[in-house]
């Protein structure tokens, strides 16, 4: 199974590094000893941002498939239906990180156009095309994976199965770590995916997984990420 409905993301398009760095708990000291992949990254501006600091920084997406002025075009057109989306949506919005809505949209778009401007120079180098659960990248490739908004976000329709090799194969191409926010499912209860459990059991004779608090507020309930240490 591979994902297949971007127009559900748009909620999330244009993520900021600093929204990443608070999610994902990093630090920039952390980020300096690492080569980090992105995966599932659509329109962030993490890849941008510390990119063009001198960090080993990968994002991947289907998304990278299109041509610049494809990706610009679309992101202009997704956010205005952001802006549509999230009329009466703030019942399912924790405004602990942005300020309001307002907030929210002039952040995202700046990070947004912080994206589609390193696109434009970086396509095939920093942006890669791919999509979860195969990669196009080698064994250990990676020291550490981040997957933002995919999995357990979605699993309403992306099975267990999808969820189990997604992980898996993250695991493949990175050396230490994988990191997943958030655990909640899309459905604005705050309630964790039933499929966190699960991964916890089904990986535990290859893996050390942790739940792990974070400051990023946003989504409610989505207070928590999942650290996956590979086994030595």
């Amino acid at each position: 199974m591979a994902y297949s409905f971007s127009k559900d993301k748009i909620w999330f398009l244009g993520r900021g590094c600093h929204e990443y760095m608070s999610m994902f708990k990093l630090s920039p000291g952390f980020l300096k000893n690492h080569r980090t992949l992105d995966c599932a990254a659509g329109a962030s501006s993490f890849v941008p941002v510390l990119g063009n600091q001198g960090y080993m920084v990968t994002a991947l997406d289907p998304l990278y498939g299109r041509g610049y002025e494809a990706v610009k075009e679309r992101s202009i057109d997704d956010f205005y239906t952001l802006i549509q989306a999230h009329t009466g949506m703030d019942d399912k919005v924790d405004w602990g990180f942005f300020q309001n809505s307002k907030n929210m949209i002039e952040e995202r778009m700046k990070s947004c156009k912080k994206f589609v401007n390193d696109y434009k120079v970086f396509k095939g180098i920093r942006y890669i095309e791919g999509r979860l659960p195969e990669l196009p990248f080698n064994n250990n490739q990676f020291s550490l994976t981040l997957c933002s908004h995919l999995l357990f976000l979605y699993d309403d329709r992306l099975d267990y199965q999808f969820h189990l090799d997604s992980i898996g194969e993250m695991l493949r191409v990175t050396s230490e770590e994988v990191r997943i926010y958030p655990l909640v499912n899309l459905q604005g209860d705050g309630k964790k995916s039933h499929f966190v459990g699960r991964i916890t059991d089904d990986l535990a004779s290859e893996a050390e997984v942790e739940i792990v608090e974070v400051d990023y507020r946003f989504r409610k309930g989505g207070n928590e990420m999942m650290k996956i240490k590979k086994n030595i």
